[in-house]
């Protein structure tokens, strides 16, 4: 069973992150902070200030670190490693240390597809996955699976991931209009048989199909992203997984304009495991909301990519929360 550590109160997180960091990276030159800068306008993902008392705890540790992440597939600045990099350092994030952008890669074959894990992440001595926690579209939620499952991914995969997600008609289509329903865009519209308009690959309306009308181009979103999140982090020399219980938004940092808040804030987690850190995350906010606000505002709950990188070996979902 894993161990998370909870706290609402950041000096006593800290002091625990500084305790664990220290032994679980002993013996790091250099490692890489995962992290999503955040889409232009977007005014709650991450800001230099939220992560700078966890580069003071590696500068206290003499541990050298670079902060990185990867490329993505749809247009803008962050498609680029030049002007993302730029963008990053307009915002500040220059002033915490050295950022690494870019698509660099080794490939890994997984039962899926073929992965392109960031070759920044698989060569540095440890990584240490710092994630946003809120609401994703195509998830229910984004926590450390998607900050790997997409982020430690090269712009190539995170496309594939998508588009093997997408949906195809294969069968006889009874009107239950289920799979319209499913849609978390409202894109779906069924008219004798399903007529997919947007779509982002999220899978929801396959898992909606009470007659397996619908199938998946490769596999289901959640499993992709999954087995993503796993063969990256089996590349990773040490890893360890923080995650921030703040700013929940509907939707996730990718977007310029993420919706509204969904939850109140919890504090910050700590944890070995990326699995059993998601799957406290998501206790950790139900259990104080008294309901499922992702499966209320995105149509999925998101234990659906939990289950899925523990099938295939990322950690565990069973965990022993302590808290600080």
């Amino acid at each position: 069973m894993a161990i998370v550590y909870h706290s609402e109160n950041k000096d006593n997180f800290l002091l625990k992150v500084k305790e664990e960091i220290k032994d679980r990276f002993k013996g790091c030159n250099k490692i890489a902070i995962k992290i999503h800068f955040g889409e232009p306008g977007n005014k709650t993902a991450f800001k230099p200030d939220d992560i700078k008392p966890i580069t003071d705890v590696l500068n206290e540790l003499n541990i050298k670190f670079f902060l990185f992440d990867s490329l993505v597939t749809y247009s803008g600045l962050r498609n680029n490693s030049d002007s993302y990099k730029n963008f990053t350092i307009k915002k500040g994030w220059g002033n915490l240390g050295e950022i690494r952008i870019n698509d660099e890669h080794i490939s890994v074959k997984g039962e899926n597809l073929t992965y392109e894990v960031c070759k920044e992440l698989v060569d540095t001595d440890a990584v240490l996955v710092v994630s946003h926690v809120k609401g994703h579209v195509c998830t229910g939620f984004g926590g450390a699976i998607k900050n790997l499952g997409m982020g430690a991914l090269t712009k190539k995969t995170k496309g594939d991931i998508h588009y093997g997600g997408k949906p195809v008609f294969v069968g006889e289509c009874t009107q239950c209009k289920a799979c319209e329903r499913a849609c978390p865009l409202g894109t779906l519209k069924v008219k004798n048989k399903p007529i997919f308009g947007t779509c982002y690959g999220c899978s929801d309306c396959v898992y909606a199909c009470p007659n397996s009308a619908i199938k998946t181009r490769v596999n289901y979103f959640d499993i992709l992203l999954a087995e993503g999140a796993a063969v990256a982090q089996s590349k990773f020399k040490k890893v360890y997984y923080i995650s921030f219980l703040k700013n929940i938004t509907k939707l996730c940092d990718c977007q310029s304009h993420p919706g509204e808040i969904i939850a109140n804030d919890y504090g910050f987690l700590a944890s070995p495991d990326g699995v059993a850190i998601d799957m406290a995350a998501y206790d950790v906010i139900l259990k104080n909301e008294g309901q499922d606000v992702f499966l209320k505002f995105n149509k999925k709950s998101g234990t659906e990519q939990v289950k899925a990188a523990e099938k295939f070996g990322m950690g565990k979902s069973k965990y022993n929360l302590i808290e600080l």
